[in-house]
């Protein structure tokens, strides 16, 4: 609302569930304030009646309901200052807000959404934020009339559920590379190029079937058929970590990136052979990294790069050195840069 969001300071991390007793905990919500011409602090833009605002902020929590981010609708239609935050104040303690809004954020589970309520501001609504941090990985196939569908998509909502159904048999192979499936599938445009990595995130701030559907799965399992307003997901849930690895990269005469150079495909790919034989043999990795590489920033140093997050990498380079456990060295890895021989130090 606008007095207390206009109070608070801006998104700190939060306690797990408090309750009002509980002083000093915090908990994390978002919200959505419907004003109306006469309520306290409404501004001169806010020309709607009573009814019309009562009427607006029903319709809104329907359409949560079915299916539609909170968050998203918050920032199109909150007359909140956190609208430009997706809704989403300060993590909050008791005492922070006026009785009513705190009595009926505290009431909330993570993820439930309150009742509506007004207050002389106008008519709000309230989303817990959970605390619990995942992160995933997705693939999302689209059809005609799908949220942020392109008009020119003509597949039907039938045909995109059997392309689902056959790219969630190939990603089902153990196998097969999650990443990279992703980035030759996935029409999100976002995470596509990441390898489907959506990041980390809490309840709340997912359209509700994906949420659901994600936070139910263990570390490393994929989902089933997930349907969303925005189309037909495939879910796979990943660790929150970050890797540290050395690699070794050889280039070619058609590599991507800065390193080219005019030996063969087939020449790279029998030198990076050679390259993993020596190191498996116990050659020490830093030494040939500094020798053989053609990653003229990473060879001098024994070949080590920064902390690796998911979604930082090519997602081929990616899902070869997250399978690594510490100190094991890959198979060749072919990339777009070249073939890279990759070791898990951390």
């Amino acid at each position: 609302m606008l007095a207390v969001a206009a109070a608070c300071s801006k998104k700190q991390e939060a306690a797990p569930a408090a309750t009002p007793q509980q002083v000093g905990e915090q908990f994390r919500v978002r919200h959505i304030l419907v004003q109306y011409r006469g309520a306290q602090n409404a501004g001169p833009k806010v020309v709607r009646t009573k009814a019309q605002a009562d009427s607006l902020i029903h319709a809104l929590v329907a359409r949560v309901g079915q299916g539609e981010d909170f968050g998203n609708l918050a920032k199109q239609w909150s007359d909140d200052a956190s609208a430009a935050e997706r809704g989403e104040i300060a993590p909050l303690q008791a005492g922070d807000t006026p009785p009513d809004f705190e009595h009926a954020a505290f009431a909330l589970k993570p993820g439930e959404m309150s009742a509506i309520f007004e207050s002389p501001l106008g008519f709000h609504v309230i989303q817990r934020l959970g605390t619990e941090r995942i992160a995933c990985e997705h693939i999302l196939i689209r059809f005609h009339g799908a949220t942020n569908a392109p008009d020119s998509l003509r597949r039907t909502r039938t045909e995109a559920l059997a392309l689902v159904d056959k790219i969630l048999t190939e990603v089902r192979n153990p196998d097969a590379s999650f990443p990279v499936a992703a980035e030759a599938y996935s029409e999100d445009e976002q995470t596509a190029t990441r390898g489907g990595y959506v990041g980390e995130f809490t309840r709340g701030r997912m359209a509700k079937p994906f949420e659901d559907a994600a936070f139910a799965l263990g570390e490393g399992e994929i989902s089933g058929i997930v349907e969303s307003p925005f189309g037909f997901h495939i879910i796979k849930r990943v660790p929150i970590e970050v890797i540290r690895v050395e690699h070794i990269l050889v280039t070619h005469a058609q590599s991507d990136g800065l390193e080219q150079n005019a030996r063969s495909e087939d020449e790279a790919l029998k030198r990076a052979l050679d390259i993993v034989f020596r190191a498996r043999k116990g050659e020490d990795f830093e030494a040939l990294a500094r020798e053989m590489s053609d990653d003229k920033m990473s060879g001098p140093k024994g070949g080590r790069l920064s902390p690796v997050a998911r979604g930082q990498t090519v997602p081929e380079f990616e899902d070869a050195a997250f399978r690594l456990k510490v100190g094991e060295i890959s198979d060749v890895v072919k990339t777009r840069f070249g073939f890279h021989i990759i070791k898990r130090i951390r």
